[in-house]
């Protein structure tokens, strides 16, 4: 046995949680974990000296080791990648992470899964990109399904942190909709090659008639698929509270259901009453708790979560009180985004430029031919300075109800002044209807119009 690997075995039993501990209580942990700082800081020094000079000399023998040393405070990492989302980084402060530590190599591309933090209805996955010849990656495609029968499972996938720096630690998040967390999963990544040049542009891409069968994603796709599996004492956390107040909202009804709170968020349940005349589509929220504490609502990644049968928004997403210790959380609703039931499309004259039931401060710029395809721009007032939001949603129609579907949005988006004053800025929404030869067409609005409550709405959680 060398000394690296005398090294090695020496950081995995210091890193090693014994399995009388496993079975503590979250306190009982944290006392267990004190007593052994304690322990620690005070053994004899001789002992203490004797360890230092033996880490110092392998660190001044092998660079190997040396590099090693720099990869243990690696949380570190995981919290400067969600540093963005206080309900993770306080689950990272706790210790609430998985080491996974799984690599493949396919071709030219190395992908590693190093931690995922996970609870009853969410994982996150954290993982790293590298490859010798090409200077920037990027996932492509993501699936999640059963180990066994390779079933899709219902979840909402989504990249919040995805940068393209070879060996930046990047984030996926698995939201699982009407079922618990299972003990594994299989984990499927498609990566790319980046081409930086074209993605630094800002002009609108002009639009290129396709064919019927031609593919969608890259010829050059490198798939990888990991089966992950779970340790129980994460995936069993959280909890369920019945509420079922009823309660008014713009002279729309509504029922709090139940609200769920897991370590990495908490979810806010809603039922509509029937008689509404619009769907409950975003809310600006928060929760307190009899400390003063305040958990906003998630801001970057997937914000709630609809039925099919509908589009009302029916579960929405807000920062976690779980490691607060809270007895009394409050809900506070001060503005709320509809869509109304008699503006759930929009038909858009394509030949003379002429819009009806646009969603609130929304204007067609332009709608431009280019063969058997259209190119649609709109001017969309701000909400927040220099922030977009989305207006439309991917499907739409011809005037016989045949369905399409957006493929993708233009990289034209940007930002532009308003030209007078007073007047709010705007920002360019830009995409192409491929392949659609009709005059007129019916976009489906993502909303109708924003709504800033007078009086808050404010709801206990007990």
């Amino acid at each position: 046995m060398n000394r690296e690997q005398e090294y090695n075995n020496l950081i995995l039993e210091l890193e090693k949680t014994p399995d009388e501990m496993m079975k503590m209580s979250d306190k009982t942990k944290a006392r267990a974990k004190r007593r052994n700082i304690i322990r620690r800081a005070t053994m004899p020094p001789r002992i203490f000296m004797a360890l230092l000079l033996v880490i110092t000399a392998l660190v001044n023998i092998s660079p190997t080791v040396a590099h090693a040393f720099e990869q243990i405070p690696v949380l570190r990492q995981i919290a400067s990648a969600v540093k963005l989302n206080p309900s993770l980084t306080e689950a990272v402060k706790r210790d609430f992470v998985q080491r996974i530590d799984l690599k493949q190599t396919n071709g030219d591309i190395t992908m590693h899964i190093e931690y995922v933090i996970v609870d009853q209805r969410q994982l996150n996955i954290f993982y790293t990109l590298n490859s010798p010849i090409y200077p920037h990656l990027n996932s492509w495609h993501l699936a999640v399904r059963c180990p066994k029968d390779e079933v899709h499972l219902p979840v909402i996938i989504s990249s919040s942190s995805h940068t393209l720096e070879l060996s930046d630690l990047r984030q996926t998040v698995v939201d699982f909709l009407g079922e618990q967390m299972p003990s594994s999963l299989l984990f499927e990544v498609g990566v790319v090659p980046v081409d930086m040049a074209q993605t630094s542009t800002t002009a609108p891409a002009p639009i290129a008639p396709i064919t019927e069968h031609e593919r969608t994603e890259p010829e050059n796709i490198t798939t990888f698929s990991f089966i992950l599996e779970f340790d129980p004492n994460f995936t069993e956390q959280g909890d369920i509270i019945h509420i079922n107040q009823n309660f008014v909202m713009d002279n729309q009804g509504f029922t709090l259901t139940t609200v769920e709170i897991y370590p990495t968020h908490m979810r806010a349940n809603f039922y509509a009453d029937p008689t509404n005349t619009a769907w409950l589509r975003s809310l600006r929220f928060h929760a307190e708790n009899e400390q003063g504490d305040r958990f906003d609502a998630i801001s970057n990644g997937i914000t709630a979560f609809g039925a099919i049968d509908t589009p009302m928004m029916i579960s929405h997403i807000l920062h976690s009180p779980f490691f607060a210790e809270s007895n009394n959380l409050t809900i506070f609703i001060s503005e709320v985004e509809w869509l109304d039931k008699d503006m759930q499309k929009a038909r858009i004259d394509l030949e003379n430029g002429i819009a009806d039931n646009l969603p609130e401060g929304v204007t067609l710029d332009e709608a431009r031919r280019e063969g058997q395809s259209w190119h649609l721009s709109f001017a969309v007032e701000e909400r927040a300075e220099n922030h977009n939001h989305q207006v439309f949603n991917q499907n739409y129609f011809n005037e016989t109800g045949d369905e399409f579907w957006i493929t993708s949005w233009s990289s034209g988006m940007r930002f532009y002044q308003s030209a007078e004053d007073n007047k709010p800025n705007v920002f360019s929404v830009q995409f192409n209807l491929t392949n659609f030869p009709y005059d007129v067409v019916y976009l489906t609005p993502s909303y109708s119009r924003l709504v800033r409550l007078q009086e808050p709405v404010a709801l206990r959680v007990n």
